[in-house]
């Protein structure tokens, strides 16, 4: 159960806003990644703020501190994220996990989905943001969405099947899908320079953000050392 889940627009109350909506990632966390990657190209920088919690999970999860590179969370003064996600919802018992895109207005999260927040971001703000950058253009949508569903369960996820599988069966299938699915994407980009079309779009975002951490993470710790 994810709290709070709503897409940014007048009609539900989260009107695209300066200054309303701040989002809290983990720099080692790839979904986070995703949406900082989305902010950065749309040029919404000074539309919404940033939290970075410690780049290791405490005990009681992501925590705020004085780690290189991240904060404490002024905006709510919150020591562990999961304190976002109790005053978002009471009742809520499931596990806190970035990113989170919140509404200073409302005191709640909007989102915690990044696949729901990087679309909020591209189409979600108008002249806020750099309405010529265009990450799920309509022409390519089917051909993305289908891509997408590929690359999660057999890269984005595959790395962590195969990081923290418990069976050799578990790891075998992962390791596969992740060498499978990295030649297909090789065979993919053999002449063209973008995943879908002849632009960068949202499936670009997705497949970088776990590339650039194969050599350093997921190559020795996770074990996905075919080549």
């Amino acid at each position: 159960v994810r709290p709070g889940v709503a897409q940014i627009s007048v009609q539900g109350g989260f009107a695209a806003e300066r200054g309303r909506y701040h989002l809290y990632v983990a720099l080692i966390c790839p979904w986070a990644s995703r949406t900082l990657i989305a902010r950065k190209l749309k040029k919404l920088e000074e539309v919404i703020s940033v939290s970075v919690v410690e780049p290791a999970l405490s005990d009681q999860g992501w925590r705020f501190g004085d780690f290189p590179g991240s904060n404490r969370d002024d905006l709510n003064g919150a020591t562990y994220l999961h304190e976002l996600y109790s005053r978002a919802e009471p009742t809520f018992t499931g596990r806190a996990t970035v990113p989170v895109l919140w509404d200073k207005e409302r005191k709640t999260i909007v989102n915690n989905e990044s696949a729901d927040i990087v679309r909020m971001l591209n189409t979600g703000f108008g002249a806020l943001a750099d309405e010529s950058v265009d990450l799920y253009p309509q022409a390519l949508r089917a051909e993305i969405d289908a891509l997408n569903e590929r690359i999660y369960p057999r890269l984005n996820n595959g790395v962590y099947r195969a990081g923290f599988a418990t069976t050799q069966l578990a790891y075998d299938e992962a390791f596969l899908d992740v060498f499978a699915m990295l030649d297909e994407l090789e065979a993919r980009l053999d002449g063209r320079r973008f995943l879908v079309g002849d632009r960068f779009t949202e499936t670009d975002i997705r497949a970088f953000v776990t590339l650039i951490r194969f050599d350093a993470a997921y190559h020795g710790v996770f074990k996905c050392n075919l080549r």
